[in-house]
């Protein structure tokens, strides 16, 4: 795996429906090198820090090969890279093959993905589509947030090497699919709980129901 693009923004005003927001989602790329810390990207910060970032979801990956799906799916064609405002834009990011836990490095730091990315209303306004947040969470193709482990200094054209993984994991892609899909099945529910690095608040979503 590499990285295409790291992506940053600072919060930006918006009009939706006529009414201002606020929102991160908007990122560009960076071409510089960055230091990654244990609260995310140097130059980039969140505007909603409730949902978004802190120390289990510092950085936010995902695929570029997942561009030409939705392009497909939403009748468009997708090149820009921070789609759906990720910081890294990754070649091949396989949620089927990427567990809780995970920990990969990248030059001198290590990244553990700490759970799937949960879509708000945000996604939809940056894709145009005001249907796109639901079959985001039903495609299971969220990417991944990460903590981080090692703090370092990254770049674009980065390889990114997996150097760890933990024990009877699940990976992103099962954790989406109780999320938003198989909502009943307990039996993985509880087996999602004794996942240690998975984040307290996935936890809390499995123990309510």
């Amino acid at each position: 795996m590499k990285i295409l693009s790291i992506n940053v923004s600072e919060p930006q005003k918006v009009i939706f429906n006529g009414k201002e927001l606020i929102t991160s989602i908007y990122k560009k790329p960076v071409t510089n090198k960055v230091q990654v810390t244990s609260q995310g990207i140097e130059g980039d910060r969140q505007a909603d820090l409730a949902v978004h970032g802190g120390y289990d979801k510092a950085v936010y990956a995902y695929s570029y090969s997942h561009y030409q799906m939705w392009g497909e799916k939403l009748g468009k064609k997708y090149d820009e890279y921070g789609l759906v405002g990720e910081n890294l834009t990754i070649d091949v990011f396989d949620e089927n093959h990427i567990n809780i836990g995970d920990k990969f490095k990248i030059n001198n730091c290590i990244l553990q993905v700490s759970q799937p990315r949960i879509p708000c209303y945000k996604v939809g306004i940056k894709m145009n589509s005001r249907d796109f947040p639901k079959m985001f969470s039903q495609s299971g193709f969220l990417g991944s947030y990460f903590r981080v482990i090692q703090e370092g200094i990254i770049e674009t054209n980065d390889e990114i090497e997996k150097v760890d993984s933990e024990t009877d994991s699940m990976s992103l892609k099962d954790i989406s699919n109780l999320l938003f899909v198989d909502v009943k099945n307990i039996d993985l529910m509880n087996k999602a709980l004794s996942i240690d690095s998975l984040t307290e608040e996935i936890k809390e979503k499995f123990r309510e129901r």
